[in-house]
Order: C-alpha cells, then structure tokens, then sequence
C-alpha cells in the first residue's frame, strides 16, 4: 500500500465498527483520491476487513435478536448502504420461521399489558412482515379458540 496515511485511517475507522464497503468509500473520497480509496477497498475485502454480507447477517441477526422484523431489518440495511447483490442474497435467506418465532415471543409479551390489536400494532411498526402477523393472529386465534381473554389493565 502507497499511501499508508490512508491505510491508517481506514483502520481507524474500522476499529470503532462495522461499515459496508460504500460508507468507508463515502468517508474516504473526501480526504484521498478515489482510486486509491478503490484499491484499499479491494485489499481489505481480500483481507476480510470489509464484508457487506457478513455485515448484513450481523446487523439481521442483531435486530432480530431485539424483536425487530423483515421490513425494518431490510430497511437499516438499506440505510447502512449495503451492496444491492448481498440485499438480494439476504432477502432470497431470509429465515422467515425466525421471524415468526421472534413475533409471537413479543406478541406474548405484550399482550398481558395490551389489547391484542394494540400489540399488532407495534408488530406492525416493528416491520414484521403481514405473512407473519397473520400467522400469529392464527396462532393467538388458536390458543384463545374465539374466547375474549381478561387484561390487567383496560387502557
């Protein structure tokens, strides 16, 4: 590597966290030449430094980890400026049983403290995707077999 000024600061940068190839490059460009900012990409990525898809998986395992859905999980990923091939890769991946898991497990959770439409709501700004409530709903439907269940607090 020429440039070792450049070599440094990439480091740096990777040692706070996580970046896609397309955050680095953006913070980057500003301070070194473009193609030199191409050539460290490309020796990083050979290194293992840089890995959009290890990245996405990290960041979807993370986030479903917190009860976060596909649209929201989709969505940081978009906003984290993750290469269009991984996208599409991860969203062919996607573990849509996962996702069901994590939603009933809030559902759960929350329904003793809110109604039942209430909680959908929350599923809903959690970016769960509507396959999955529905799934839930059949699940909660299943459990309660119609019967209208008794709330600690009528809010």
């Amino acid at each position: 590597m020429k440039n070792k000024r450049l070599y440094r600061e990439a480091l740096r940068i990777i040692g706070r966290r996580d970046f896609s190839e397309e955050e680095i490059r953006e913070k980057l460009v500003s301070s070194f030449p473009p193609s030199e900012v191409e050539i460290l990409i490309e020796d990083f990525r050979g290194k293992g430094y840089l890995n959009d898809l290890t990245m996405a998986e990290r960041i979807s395992e993370r986030l479903l980890n917190r009860h976060k859905g596909y649209y929201y999980i989709f969505s940081e990923l978009k906003r984290r400026k993750i290469r269009e091939d991984v996208l599409a890769d991860m969203d062919n991946s996607f573990d849509y049983e996962r996702e069901f898991v994590k939603a009933r497990e809030f559902f759960g959770k929350n329904l003793g403290k809110k109604k039942p439409s209430s909680v959908f709501f929350s599923l809903r700004g959690r970016g769960f995707s509507s396959g999955t409530m529905e799934r839930v709903a059949s699940h909660y439907m299943d459990i309660t077999k119609g019967r209208p269940i008794k709330w600690k607090a009528d809010r």
